[in-house]
């Protein structure tokens, strides 16, 4: 897939080339609006839309949903691929500088070559037919190790290596490959995603300094992106290039819609990507990239059906935005996202072909090349910022439990245990005594235990027996009996997160 993005394009709405500055009347014939402060509104000849500039193929890029830095993987024409870090107060007007630059070394335009506002690549490597593919910041709990690190792929060999904070650093093996990977996603809470071109979609998962994955149950043909609406942990949207538009929720898969009659697959093209409003739980709104039967670049919002919760309403779908692509049928762009400001973003291609041939990347006059952003609020008002702050605490904490396996249980009138966790958390335990045949249950104790590794720092806790129950075990003992006590631990953090039950058989000393 990726050369996977680029884009020739021009807006194919009516009256679009008009609007170079922010034009009420103009822009409601293509259905969003350009918002006032982006960086070129005003500039005489510029389109009003463009964000950022001078990009081949930015096939995927992304926000950190803490930082609002954006991180932008360009694929390049065969000599270098790019990873760029620009902070949030530096994006808006950024120049990647294609083609003058291809990642750290001259492009292809013949020199000098004039690239106002330059933001030059932190990592660049040789692609030896592996594009890149942009990730993600980890702000993923499950994920300790890597927190703060920025994950990036290469396409065919689907190795993922992570970089450190604002792309810096020499990149590291995770110790994961997902061959064909096409995309890194995230969910509405942080939890991070990859899909796969062979047809897997990973939840991605951690085991030390090593990263793994877990596939998603699903019969998926060509996954090509996942989204999910900000802040909801269970709703999951699925792509795929020839079409399909699928919701994942309850652990179930649900055609959200089928694209299939309108999109044109084969190559580079086909379905590229999946936004999910930000106000999706009361607007239903999804909105999608793809190539049209035309070989156009189309923006689309489509609407959940009113009677169906897991379905579009296909009487919804409308279009926002349609780019001319004629006639490659490369470099597609291909990443749709909202941003931390709540505005919709976009990123296209050159044209396609080779070299830039029409100039379109530095040109703020054209839609190619580009990271575009717009205002899709329907009522035209500002939309509201996305919260910029860590993700819910998803992950369970680890439950560590030492507890003696004989024990003077008489004496002691219970049992003991000592736990820890990774991390601050409430400690349930509960216990049965079991002489023979007989059950007879304890009573239970809770206690708070403080994040502590070491054994040394455990917190102690006593299941206590009843009163009665302290007669009838000396009644047991007495008559050579061989009473257990089966104690069952769980620890719960404080975002609600719960281990597995840890149990334990004690054997009771008669002295």
């Amino acid at each position: 897939m990726p050369s996977l993005p680029a884009a020739r394009l021009t807006i194919g709405v009516l009256a679009a080339a008009l609007v170079a500055a922010f034009v009420p009347a103009a822009q409601a014939q293509v259905g969003y609006q350009i918002p006032p402060d982006n960086p070129f509104v005003g500039t005489p000849g510029a389109r009003g839309e463009v964000y950022a500039y001078g990009l081949r193929n930015p096939f995927r890029w992304s926000f950190d949903r803490v930082t609002g830095d954006m991180y932008v993987g360009d694929v390049g024409a065969g000599a270098r691929e790019e990873v760029t870090f620009v902070p949030r107060a530096q994006s808006a007007g950024a120049n990647f500088g294609w083609p003058c630059w291809e990642g750290d070394i001259p492009g292809p335009q013949p020199q000098p070559c004039s690239v106002p506002n330059y933001k030059p690549p932190q990592h660049t490597y040789m692609p030896t037919s592996d594009p890149v593919v942009g990730g993600y910041v980890v702000r993923d709990p499950d994920l300790p190790s890597f927190q703060g690190r920025y994950l990036f792929a290469r396409y065919g060999t689907g190795v993922i290596r992570s970089l450190g904070a604002g792309a810096s650093g020499t990149p590291m093996d995770t110790g994961l490959s997902i061959p064909q990977l096409t995309s890194f996603g995230e969910d509405g809470v942080g939890r991070l995603y990859v899909t796969s071109q062979a047809g897997g979609v990973y939840r991605l998962t951690a085991t030390g300094a090593t990263l793994g994955s877990s596939q998603i149950e699903g019969a998926f043909g060509q996954p090509s992106a996942v989204a999910a609406p900000y802040g909801d942990p269970d709703r999951l949207f699925i792509a795929e290039l020839g079409g399909g538009l699928y919701l994942r929720t309850g652990g179930q898969n649900h055609l959200f819609m089928d694209l299939n009659p309108i999109v044109r697959t084969g190559g580079e093209e086909g379905l590229l990507s999946v936004a999910v409003a930000p106000d999706y739980a009361t607007s239903g709104r999804v909105f999608v990239f793809y190539v049209d039967n035309a070989g156009n670049l189309a923006l689309d919002e489509l609407r959940r059906s009113a009677s169906d919760p897991n379905q579009a309403d296909p009487a919804s779908r409308r279009n926002i935005l349609t780019i001319e692509h004629q006639p490659a049928s490369n470099h597609n762009g291909g990443q749709l996202l909202f941003g931390p400001d709540g505005y919709l973003y976009l990123s296209t291609g050159d044209g396609g072909g080779d070299n830039d041939l029409n100039g379109d990347a530095q040109s703020v006059g054209s839609l190619l090349g580009k990271i575009i952003r717009i205002n899709v609020n329907p009522s035209g008002a500002p939309p509201s910022p996305l919260p910029i702050a860590a993700p819910r605490d998803t992950r369970a904490p680890r439950l560590r439990a030492r507890v003696p396996r004989r024990q003077r249980v008489l004496k002691r009138r219970g049992a003991i245990a000592y736990v820890g966790c990774d991390e601050r958390c409430t400690v349930r335990a509960a216990g049965v005594l079991r002489i023979g045949k007989r059950r007879l249950k304890m009573i239970g104790v809770r206690r708070t235990a403080q994040a502590s590794r070491q054994a040394r720092r455990s917190t102690r806790l006593k299941v206590k027996l009843p009163r009665k129950q302290v007669r009838v075990l000396r009644r047991a003992l007495r008559r050579g009996r061989h009473p257990t006590v089966r104690l069952t631990l769980r620890a719960t953090d404080a975002a609600g997160n719960r281990s597995r039950r840890v149990r334990h058989t004690v054997r009771v000393r008669r002295r």
